[in-house]
């Protein structure tokens, strides 16, 4: 799943489509409030959620956000995400479940809480499926681009 396209914007809620860049902002798809917007960068700090990653006690030190949201996606039936507004117990609870290898010291509750509600909210506006989707048509026009290149003529040290 490739969310390089998805970003996250300080203080403005929820998870947005990258539409088109300016010089000076981002055109976005707010799903929240479903129109398009512009946003300038100046005035704005502006995540992509495929740069983000969780600390964890590994030999790599993080992992991609990408891959902890497939864990929460992969284990939802059996360990439903707990609400953002859990206590903290409740919400160190859930992550260790999820992620038994996270660095605790690191990540802190507003790190999870934000996870969370990044993971609810891409949930509910289908963002996973599209970002899945996106992914499959990638691939499929990338292997039909790779059957079109033509194949290399023979030398002459290969007649031989």
């Amino acid at each position: 799943m490739n969310l390089d396209k998805f970003l996250v914007i300080a203080g403005v809620p929820g998870v947005h489509k990258l539409i088109s860049t300016r010089n000076n902002g981002l055109l976005i798809e707010d799903r929240k409030e479903k129109r398009t917007r512009f946003v300038p960068v100046r005035q704005n700090q502006i995540t992509p959620l495929g740069t983000v990653a969780v600390y964890v006690e590994t030999e790599e030190g993080t992992i991609p956000l990408t891959e902890v949201f497939q864990k929460m996606l992969d284990q939802q039936e059996t360990i439903p995400p707990v609400p953002p507004t859990s206590n903290s117990v409740e919400l160190r609870e859930y992550f260790t479940k999820i992620l038994p290898e996270h660095d605790s010291d690191q990540v802190h509750i507003n790190d999870i809480k934000k996870c969370i509600k990044w993971f609810s909210f891409m949930q509910e506006n289908g963002i996973f499926e599209e970002a899945k989707r996106e992914e499959v048509e990638a691939k499929a026009a990338e292997a039909e681009k790779e059957a079109e290149k033509p194949a290399k003529p023979k030398s002459k040290a290969d007649k031989a």
